[in-house]
């Protein structure tokens, strides 16, 4: 039988409220986690100030150069075979002359891409994983909410598998683990024609994991799940469960937020200052227990966050505070405050 609920936690009875006060309970009692983005591969928004822009732009002028046999294709059908291609080669079409450049412009996928997922972009130009990935598949990923392995809200995307995930499924799940090409080797006994077939890159220089540690070095790395599909067989040994050993997991995934092709509107996921606060003021987890953590940790979708909101009783009480949304709740925690728990880097 499930223990009851610590009181103080779960109210007694549902909180109503309009649809019309949504966007302030969100305001008043919900934060994006910003350490989980950092913890992986990031950069800084200074990195995009030079390059937002010009790759998202046409020039204003006219040009008389063409697309060769391609002038020949139905619009529709020209269309389709951008969406085709992978972004490194779209990159180097744009680039090819004035008519080129406003053709992948005109494209709304393009658009949504370069202005939502330039992190990811970027990552993969780095890594020269983008030679994979076309631009319909980056715009689908852009528009998938939920996590591919456990249904929850996606804010991450795996570089090796591009699949969909969540930050608790990125840190634990067999489907996202990565490790160097010496350990996969290693492990799993592999011939080099197996090798052969693993997709792999070299990691980022960068901060990542939640203690933020400093990586320089580039070290090649591969899908631990792909290895293991690829050989049939069980690791021979298994790298110590430590979450160090996790540290790969973090360089091989960047954040995604969720684009809803129905309302425009973009969703970088939330999570719930009322349970912050309800573990500060010891109203769960006092005993250590792992569910209160959890529940800490989970980043929802603006739906699934206004369900939460609903029973969560701290939540509740920080959107009373708030004067309609108006002003900061007075016993905002300071993790919410601050977006989480990492230093600013910008």
């Amino acid at each position: 039988m499930a223990a009851p609920m610590p009181r103080g936690y779960r109210s007694i009875t549902e909180y109503r409220f309009g649809e019309e006060q949504a966007d302030a309970i969100v305001r008043a009692a919900a934060y994006h986690r910003k350490d989980y983005c950092r913890s992986v591969v990031w950069f800084s928004r200074r990195e995009h100030v030079g390059i937002r822009l010009p790759i998202g732009t046409s020039f204003q002028r006219t040009s008389d150069a063409g697309l060769g046999s391609l002038d020949r294709l139905p619009l529709e059908l020209l269309h389709d075979v951008l969406l085709r291609l992978d972004m490194h080669s779209l990159f180097k079409f744009r680039q090819t002359n004035l008519r080129s450049r406003q053709m992948v412009d005109s494209l709304n996928q393009y658009q949504m891409v370069i202005s939502h997922g330039l992190n990811l972009l970027c990552a993969l130009l780095r890594t020269r994983l983008a030679i994979g990935v076309s631009l319909s598949d980056f715009y689908y990923a852009l528009c998938t909410k939920a996590c591919t392995l456990c249904g929850e809200f996606a804010g991450f995307i795996s570089l090796l598998t591009w699949n969909r995930c969540c930050f608790k499924c990125l840190q634990e799940a067999p489907e996202t683990q990565v490790q160097t090409l010496a350990a996969v080797r290693k492990q799993f006994h592999l011939t080099k024609a197996e090798l052969d077939q693993l997709k792999s890159f070299k990691t980022l220089p960068g901060i990542y994991l939640m203690e933020e540690c400093v990586y320089k070095s580039r070290i090649t790395v591969v899908s631990a799940y792909q290895a293991k599909l690829v050989s049939g067989r069980e690791p021979l040994t298994l790298p110590a469960n430590s979450r160090w050993n996790k540290k790969f997991n973090f360089m091989g995934s960047c954040a995604l937020p969720y684009y809803d092709k129905r309302t425009g509107k973009v969703e970088h996921g939330m999570s719930c200052a009322g349970c912050q606060l309800a573990l500060e003021k010891d109203i769960i987890g006092s005993r250590g227990e792992k569910w209160a953590f959890e529940a800490r940790d989970k980043v929802y979708a603006q739906d699934g966050f206004l369900e939460h909101f609903r029973w969560c009783e701290q939540a509740q009480l920080l959107w009373r505070s708030s004067d309609g949304g108006n002003r900061r709740p007075i016993e905002l925690p300071e993790a919410a405050r601050r977006r989480g728990y990492l230093n600013e880097r910008e």
